[in-house]
């Protein structure tokens, strides 16, 4: 065989794996793409993101494949027939691809900034395969077959490009600029900048949210009267569930056009507080927390799916209208003559058609059973319909989110001994490797969230705003613990500085009352066994803290003097003995006498931040053994509460927004909580909305 041959071979073929890889790379997304909402597992985020990354780049390589053997094609250089008018067809195809599943349109928040980027491509890979079509116009039906492709194809890239513009941070902010409730003093206002205008002046009205109180009441009118209405064919034992969903979902759906403003950065009353309450506490709603994972999950589909396509009536119609057009296209191209063509590029032929009608079948359901859609039949009385899908999937139990929190234990890091761990640091990831090896995820219980919304509902109802500044301050104070270190312990440390103190007194606490647990399901064994609730929760909470802090650091304050993660991990026993600093320690057991550690000896450290924090974790811990076993818990777990809070409302909205992607955060769901509270900087405490017009001179 001649040399010209083999190359002609290995295009044709490279060609074949190039559309098969575009083909798979979608088939993951689709996949994998709403998964990553609500699973936190790093596998599923390493291959989202790999795939997520080639998509692109394989389909726009492989649309350049068959441009440049078309151009060789009218130059003279000649390959089969056949196979170029199959891989002509395929084309389209590829800007098929382009355009993306529904169930993901950016991987990371930072994609909806690239919209401009992706609107060039669609232009430059749209005209690049209309110039194929153009050049290979050889088989009448399969051009127009692949004519209907391209349109398909550009419709959903060009859909795709629309949704990232929508959801970049400056379209997104703007949309939200006129409030769907306007002031009754609109109109004064409006007459004053039209007669600004008048006169010549450039007028720029600054326009104020308001929600009046009555529109809240109507909501929850609306949603007591809907749930009254009992279906017949609903059983007596299944109607107050029934109730609870319809309940639940009404308050979501409302609440959510009044959080997407929270993540545009916009302000508002405390009067606005009060509707806010008003439609949470409704009759009929289930507990907040699963009205928060609604919404979130609602605000998630915004950021990093098509949602705001795809749940409106054209959305619909369009999705209806693709998928009949590819099954007419798979239907006429089951007739044409097939004899010319070999069975590899048939057989890659029929699986590009079989896998997109898969893929808008898919996107179909993934539509018909969503809570849009599930909020739009409520909406419209179709109480048949959504009957039929709650039976099918679970509107109330359905996942959301990952209900997982992160973990990292101060007191497990070890040297690593392992034969790469000298490779590893050759390169400088054995930070990124220990960040990963001793991290683990534990379920958000109900008494933790029980817990948090405790806290929550004192501050409002104390009109405690500035409480939350107070990082845990306010419950030293309540248990009568502010005398001695523990005061100074969080207001004369810096944020990251006192998580690390109260972390290790939280775990020595523990270590003092029942020794060291080996691994997580041992320490829920002693759960179910002696362990109160409480502790288990403190514990929880305390790694979920240092998790926070290392692992998603934009999420807590910005860190004047932070303590890095390698001096933490790096050979701990040499600067802390924790056997020896509780060699002293009682016998575990109900009825011994609670006696406060020796720490006279304290550990040999030397003079760096580091020593200095574990000198002042030990401290706490002893200061804290003096105190009765049930007070104490009690505190260290109000502490830990108050400090989520307090990290919560220093969180940046766009942070909480980009942290949705991987199973979402805990203290995204507090802070939206906190918010609905009136407990968050989003409000102005007491002041009345006032709007201002900005006369520019000329």
């Amino acid at each position: 065989m001649s040399r010209s041959h083999y190359c002609d071979v290995w295009k044709e073929w490279e060609l074949r794996g190039v559309v098969f890889l575009s083909l798979a790379l979608q088939i993951v997304l689709i996949c994998l793409g709403s998964c990553r909402k609500y699973f936190p597992y790093t596998w599923i985020k390493v291959v989202t993101w790999l795939a997520y990354l080639l998509a692109d780049s394989v389909a726009i390589y492989a649309i350049g494949m068959i441009s440049n053997m078309i151009r060789e094609i009218k130059a003279g250089k000649s390959l089969s027939n056949p196979f170029t008018e199959l891989s002509t067809f395929w084309a389209p195809f590829l800007l098929l691809h382009l355009g993306g599943p529904d169930t993901i349109s950016a991987y990371a928040i930072e994609d909806n900034e690239l919209w401009l980027r992706h609107s060039l491509t669609l232009v430059n890979q749209a005209g690049l395969t209309v110039y194929v079509l153009v050049m290979a116009w050889t088989h009448p039906t399969l051009s127009f077959l692949a004519i209907l492709i391209l349109l398909l194809g550009f419709y959903k890239y060009g859909e795709r490009v629309w949704v990232l513009r929508a959801a970049s941070y400056k379209y997104f902010k703007d949309s939200f600029i006129e409030s769907p409730l306007r002031r009754k003093d609109s109109g004064k206002i409006e007459a004053e900048c039209k007669l600004k205008r008048e006169e010549g002046y450039d007028v720029v009205p600054h326009h104020v949210i308001d929600v009046d109180n009555e529109e809240a009441i109507t909501i929850n009118v609306a949603i007591a009267e809907f749930c009254s209405k009992k279906l017949s064919f609903v059983k007596e034992s299944e109607d107050q569930g029934y109730e609870r969903i319809v309940g639940t979902l009404l308050s979501a759906k409302r609440l959510v056009n009044i959080s997407q403003r929270l993540f545009a950065d916009h302000l508002f009353s405390m009067e606005e507080r009060d509707s806010y309450l008003l439609i949470l506490r409704g009759k009929h709603c289930a507990r907040d927390f699963k009205v928060i994972e609604i919404e979130l999950g609602l605000i998630y589909d915004m950021f990093y799916s098509k949602a705001k396509a795809v749940y409106t009536r054209w959305g619909f119609i369009c999705r209806l209208t693709i998928f009949f057009s590819i099954c007419v296209v798979l239907v006429i191209f089951s007739f044409i003559d097939k004899r010319p063509y070999s069975k590899p590029d048939l057989f890659l032929t029929f699986l590009l058609l079989g896998a997109a009608i898969f893929i808008e079948l898919y996107a179909l359901a993934h539509v018909l059973l969503s809570d849009q859609i599930a909020c739009w039949l409520i909406e419209k009385k179709q109480s048949t319909v959504f009957y039929f899908i709650t039976r099918i999937r679970s509107l109330l139990e359905r996942r959301r989110w990952s209900n997982s929190m992160g973990q990292y234990n101060l007191m497990s890091f070890q040297k690593n001994y392992f034969r790469w761990w000298s490779f590893l640091e050759l390169l400088h990831v054995e930070e990124m490797a220990v960040k990963f090896l001793y991290q683990c995820q534990v379920d958000v219980t109900d008494d933790v969230k029980e817990l948090i919304m405790s806290k929550i509902k004192e501050m409002e109802a104390r009109d405690a705003q500035e409480d939350v500044l107070d990082r845990g301050i306010h419950a030293l104070s309540t248990h009568g613990l502010l005398d001695g270190g523990l005061k100074e312990s969080i207001e004369g440390l810096e944020f990251d500085e006192s998580i690390l103190v109260w972390h290790i007194a939280t775990e020595l606490c523990y270590y003092l009352d029942y020794g060291w647990p080996d691994t997580t399901k041992e320490l829920e064994r002693n759960n179910q066994s002696r362990v109160k609730k409480k502790c288990l929760m403190c514990l929880h909470l305390s790694r979920y803290m240092l998790y926070l802090q290392y692992m998603c650091p934009s999420m807590l304050p910005f860190r004047f003097g932070s303590i890095r993660f390698r001096d933490i991990y790096k050979e701990p026993s040499k600067h802390f003995d924790l056997p020896k600093f509780t060699q002293n320690r009682p016998a575990c057991g109900r009825n011994r006498r609670e006696r406060k550690p020796d720490i006279s000896e304290e550990p040999e450290i030397a003079e760096d931040r580091v020593g200095s924090v574990l000198i002042k974790g030990c401290r706490v811990a002893g200061e804290l053994w003096g105190v009765p076993r049930g007070w104490r818990w009690s505190a260290i777990s109000e502490v830990w509460v108050e400090m989520l809070m307090y990290g919560a409302n220093k969180c940046k909205a766009r942070d909480h927004a980009r942290y949705m992607r991987g199973g979402g955060e805990l203290i995204t769901h507090v802070w939206l909580l906190m918010a609905h509270y009136g407990l968050t900087d989003s409000f102005l405490k007491r002041r009345p909305p006032t709007a201002e017009i900005i006369v520019n001179p000329w």
